[in-house]
């Protein structure tokens, strides 16, 4: 149920993420670790997000980049979205080209 869920863009509660999660399906962590995000859980957010990017969860690797680049973590920031980057993901290509840019001074 998540799976599909997660796929088709609908919302799914925080207790069926949990489940799945601790189950041990990787979209369930990723569910979970943005809804841990969401209301400030920092540490139990990136742990499930971690599991998740280590099952190979591209979308966990974006959102964990995510996460600590907005808790001012910029190395492991870089790291996460570099990892998504080099497997093909164009959101995490264009966060370390926002990333870069700003680190230039051009904003941009």
């Amino acid at each position: 149920m998540v799976r599909a869920a997660y796929d088709e863009g609908r919302p799914i509660p925080e207790s069926l993420a949990r489940k799945a999660a601790e189950a041990g399906d990787p979209r369930g962590m990723t569910v979970y670790g943005i809804g841990l995000g969401r209301r400030g859980a920092y540490a139990e957010a990136v742990h499930w997000l971690g599991k998740a990017a280590a099952t190979g969860d591209l979308s966990a690797l974006v959102v964990l980049g995510t996460v600590h680049l907005d808790h001012g973590e910029l190395g492991e920031a870089e790291r996460h979205f570099r990892r998504a980057a080099d497997r093909g993901h164009d959101g995490a290509r264009l966060a370390l080209r926002q990333m870069r840019a700003r680190r230039n001074g051009s904003g941009h």
